[in-house]
């Protein structure tokens, strides 16, 4: 959406770790930011229809020892559109059009997607194959054989309010405000739901949440950057051992801070 911004920092790491033996493709459905290119969703989910369904047909004609995997990325409303091309299929549907992995990072509340196969028992959702969550370390602490179950993961900070609003608010009390003694650190225990503030609020902070530093990657809100490029060697199966991992890790910060000082010198000129 908005100017089609690809967050570099996923795929660069693919690159690094990839040796640059990956092509990356992505289609832009709105000319408007994310917040309002939300009547563009149900476009975002048709295009990536018809693109999955174009790159598994093509790649149905290659021999299967030289047919490359296919893995997706995510972001935001990237994120939404992306799981609800398989709106109604679950786990079947992304298994049937050959996708081998998937990251989704600070995934809406509305996805459709989402709310079927993290809801009641489905027979074309394998549960095994999903994971939801809050930082790399959770992922880490599964068991080695639950861990090597999981391809599709959306990784959902506990305080980002993108993946929490939603009219719902407006009704009745979300889950995320439920037992005081249960909730993730960073929902305070002394917040009560109450209409239309905690709506009000949840939007609010739902803006607040996309502030990032170039540079400067971390783990909360709506900035996934400081464990992405460790959930994308995980997720999509990428060799890279943990020295190698640190160094992409280094460059990708660099890389955004050499891309912020061309763009401010563009803007200076312009």
């Amino acid at each position: 959406t908005g100017t089609g911004y690809v967050n570099y920092v996923a795929v660069e790491a693919a690159e690094y770790f990839s040796r640059g033996d990956i092509a990356a493709v992505a289609m832009q459905y709105s000319q408007r930011p994310s917040v309002m290119s939300l009547d563009r969703v149900w476009e975002g989910r048709h295009h990536q229809r018809m693109l999955i369904a174009a790159i598994h047909d093509r790649l149905a004609g290659v021999p299967e020892d030289k047919r490359p995997r296919v893995v997706l990325f995510g972001e935001s409303l990237g994120a939404h559109t992306s799981q609800d091309a398989f709106l109604h299929t679950g786990t079947d549907g992304l298994l049937d059009k050959g996708i081998d992995g998937a990251v989704w990072i600070g995934t809406p509340y509305e996805s459709g997607w989402k709310k079927e196969v993290l809801g009641p028992p489905r027979e074309d959702t394998d549960r095994s194959l999903i994971g939801v969550f809050n930082d790399i370390g959770q992922f880490e602490a599964m068991g080695a054989d639950e861990r090597g179950k999981v391809r599709y993961v959306m990784v959902t900070h506990d305080n980002d309010a993108v993946t929490k609003f939603g009219p719902d608010l407006l009704v009745r009390a979300p889950d995320w405000l439920g037992d005081k003694r249960k909730r993730p650190a960073t929902i305070p225990r002394s917040e009560r739901w109450t209409t239309p503030t905690t709506f009000m609020l949840t939007l609010i902070d739902m803006k607040n949440s996309a502030n990032v530093i170039p540079g400067q990657f971390d783990a909360k809100g709506h900035d996934y950057r400081a464990d992405l490029a460790r959930f994308i060697r995980a997720v999509y199966r990428l060799d890279a051992d943990d020295d190698q991992l640190a160094r992409v890790e280094k460059a990708l910060r660099r890389n955004e801070l050499e891309r912020k000082e061309r763009v401010d010198k563009y803007d200076k000129k312009a």
